[in-house]
């Protein structure tokens, strides 16, 4: 956490709690909707079920982002010392896990289903991806998880000692994990991180090629019919060029991120987070946009609401 101590500092706090604000409504609306509708049709489809967790995950990491900030700019003394935020701070971690490991598999599913690569490995893939997901999601999560079990316990380790020496001379690298015990969790986070976008790109960018070949073919074939496809699949190509785009401003917030964590640099931790947080904002507004189902309710709640400021 930054201490904020200068009009500068405190701008960088606003702009990060209206994200982080921005992206709990935007997710809630998606739980809701996808919610509401599996209570009215009591089913759901994989992809359905795969954004639900993606939403909900991200409404309730960016809750305890928001919290955890709230507190924060109450009382910063007591800030480092308080059991309740460590208990905040470990599910924020729990959340922000699951919701990596939901947004990979999402665009790996997407990707699978949509492609159409003559490969041996995606035509078994394709006849397989629907009951191989979840499974996979419930083990990248329980394995990611248990390898933080380690930077769990050296935490609550590293709190014990910095509470003991108190005010006592440190050196330098003891004074940077006491200032920031979150450290600790820097090596397991970053590997998943790594491991999550590997796959994100790897994922997207197949899936651009594949809209890309499809599209080509199409126009070449000047059918009336094939030009209403070939929308479509332009209109599917812009939003994912506009994921891509916000995941590399993630990918480069990760890096400032670590950077300034390991070098304590109070600013540039700021617009780390800043970077980080616009992904689950964008991302969701991105699938919000390009899911028909929500978008109807999207807009209907925009009438509603219009309706309701004209009376």
């Amino acid at each position: 956490m930054v201490a904020l101590t200068s009009s500068l500092d405190l701008t960088f706090w606003t702009i990060l709690e209206i994200e982080v604000i921005s992206s709990v409504l935007v997710n809630g609306f998606i739980t809701f909707g996808n919610g509401y509708l599996w209570f009215q049709n009591r089913k759901m489809v994989l992809c359905d079920i795969l954004l639900t967790a993606l939403s909900t995950s991200r409404c309730l990491m960016q809750l305890m982002v928001l919290v955890i900030n709230v507190l924060y700019f109450i009382s910063p003394d007591k800030f480092f010392s308080s059991d309740q935020v460590d208990i905040l701070f470990l599910l924020w971690f729990y959340f922000e896990t699951v919701s990596r490991w939901c947004n990979t598999w999402l665009n790996v599913f997407y990707c699978v289903k949509i492609t159409n690569f003559p490969n041996r490995l995606f035509l078994w893939l394709k006849t397989r991806i629907s009951a191989l997901t979840l499974k996979l999601l419930g083990m990248s999560i329980v394995v990611s998880l248990i390898f933080s079990v380690p930077s769990t316990i050296s935490y609550y380790d590293q709190k014990k000692w910095c509470n003991m020496t108190g005010m006592q001379p440190l050196n330098a690298s003891q004074s940077k994990v006491c200032k920031d015990r979150t450290i600790v969790f820097l090596p397991p986070e970053l590997i998943v991180f790594f491991i999550n976008f590997i796959m994100n790109i790897t994922a997207s960018i197949l899936l651009l090629i594949s809209l890309w070949r499809h599209t080509r073919n199409l126009r070449k074939s000047g059918l009336g019919v094939k030009d209403l496809n070939t929308r479509i699949h332009v209109n599917v190509i812009k939003p994912l060029i506009c994921y891509v785009f916000f995941y590399l401003i993630y990918f480069a917030g990760m890096i400032i991120y670590a950077g300034s964590i390991i070098n304590y640099r109070p600013i540039a931790v700021s617009i780390s987070n800043i970077l980080v947080s616009l992904l689950p904002l964008s991302h969701s507004i991105i699938l919000i946009l390009t899911n028909p189902k929500l978008k109807n309710w999207f807009a209907c709640l925009l009438n509603f609401k219009r309706i309701a400021l004209q009376r």
